[in-house]
């Protein structure tokens, strides 16, 4: 599992590499386009917030695997070491529960979205809507994954 999850953790940080490069790029060009030539690109609102969403939700699952999401912890510390790994493990069960729903519930608004196209540049709404399960998937991965991994210590 570890593997699949080194494996995924590398294309992920590609991707999301790509991503904040694309947008910083194109808002980058739009500033320029309208302030030095009085123009503007069409399409650069569009396109640098498809780029932020999908950075944004790939980007969730490597601050899961990384530990960098906010974590209140102040009272489990004071807790003996064996209710805070129960704690832990109750806590990345609810998480994928949680990451299951948004999966499902993700991928079932996806083909309502099919036909709906963008204002600018026209493509399938479809593009947007599949950060969220794709997203919410890479997470629940990397957990699962990050508790293989923890049980095995």
């Amino acid at each position: 599992m570890r593997r699949v999850a080194d494996a995924l953790a590398a294309l992920t940080k590609a991707a999301v590499a790509l991503a904040m490069g694309a947008m910083a790029a194109i808002i980058s060009g739009e500033v320029f386009f309208r302030y030095v030539l009085n123009s503007s690109l069409y399409f650069s609102e569009e396109l640098s917030r498809f780029c932020f969403i999908w950075a944004g939700f790939l980007g969730a699952s490597l601050a899961l695997r990384e530990g960098g999401h906010i974590g209140v912890t102040v009272l489990v510390e004071r807790l003996a070491p064996a209710v805070q790994r129960w704690l832990l493990f109750v806590a990345r069960a609810l998480v994928l529960v949680l990451l299951l729903v948004v999966i499902v519930a993700g991928a079932s608004v996806l083909p309502d979205q099919w036909a709906q196209q963008t204002s600018t540049l026209g493509f399938s709404v479809f593009w947007f809507y599949l950060a969220v399960p794709v997203g919410a998937l890479l997470m629940a991965v990397q957990l699962v994954a990050l508790s293989c991994s923890s049980r095995s210590r």
